[in-house]
């Protein structure tokens, strides 16, 4: 277990109604990531994940400044959890950006009895899953569907990099608004 899933564990709901998944852990900590999400040790400058998926889900988080979202993310990950959210990836270790989308993809693939096993320790009958990214939705959308869970997306949701942070948003905001 990593140190990563060590600090995700503290955010667990004791029944998690959306299971979120993202396509891979972030790097250790106190590398600059946009995939900090768990972090609360430091503030990390471009924490993307984190701060556009409290947008898309929390009104009062909608036009927040990225400073105060931050500076007060225990709060936000508390009320993360209360709601019944929780994030994991579909890989276990970290990517480098410089991995092709092919590769990515692969390594999902090869990983899909991993991810499918974790699934079912996390996820209950009810338990619906948000997939983040094209990689992640490609590759593990039907394999979830044809195991018996409930993904709540028909289309791939973007990764909230550095130009699809209002697509993430909104197309989070309408998954969420419909079920």
């Amino acid at each position: 277990m990593s140190d990563y899933d060590i600090l995700r564990k503290q955010y667990k709901p004791n029944h998690i109604k959306i299971l979120c998944i993202a396509e891979s852990q972030p790097p250790a900590a106190g590398v600059a990531s946009s995939r900090q999400f768990y972090r609360t040790d430091s503030l990390y400058h471009e924490d993307r994940l984190f701060t556009n998926t409290m947008r898309a889900l929390y009104s009062d988080a909608a036009d927040a400044v990225e400073a105060d979202l931050k500076n007060n993310k225990e709060k936000w990950l508390r009320r993360f959890q209360k709601d019944g959210l929780y994030m994991t990836e579909a890989l276990t270790s970290s990517l480098a950006h410089e991995v092709t989308k092919r590769q990515r993809q692969e390594l999902i693939t090869a990983h899909l009895p991993t991810l499918l096993d974790r699934v079912h320790k996390l996820a209950e009958p009810d338990t619906k899953i948000i997939l983040i990214k094209s990689n992640v939705f490609d590759v593990a959308a039907k394999p979830l569907r044809a195991a018996g869970y409930h993904v709540l997306n028909h289309e791939f949701l973007d990764y909230p990099g550095r130009f699809n942070q209002r697509a993430y948003r909104e197309k989070l905001a309408k998954i969420i608004a419909a079920n």
